[in-house]
């Protein structure tokens, strides 16, 4: 992901120096767009890293819950057969 995230920055920069030609100094707006988009690729890594995380201790919460509902099962299988003996 950081990888498609790097070639995305280096293309929309070239993209930029593409289009403002060959300057010998950017223009103000120009450098502030560049600083914003990097900002905002920074912001998107650190949402997708937290949200990730999240996801993985969600899993692990599904499957400590899927094992609870096992035991559970097994303990009411053996209740009703044990019920089912006695009658």
């Amino acid at each position: 992901m950081k990888n498609s995230l790097t070639l995305l920055l280096g293309l929309i920069l070239m993209g930029w120096l593409s289009f403002s030609g060959c300057a010998r100094k950017p223009k103000p707006e120009e450098l502030s767009k560049l600083s914003e988009a990097r900002l905002s690729v920074e912001a998107a890594e650190k949402k997708l890293s937290e949200l990730r995380e999240e996801r993985s201790k969600l899993e692990a919460t599904l499957e400590s819950k899927k094992e609870e509902l096992r035991k559970a099962e097994e303990e009411r299988d053996a209740i009703k057969a044990k019920l089912g003996g006695q009658q």
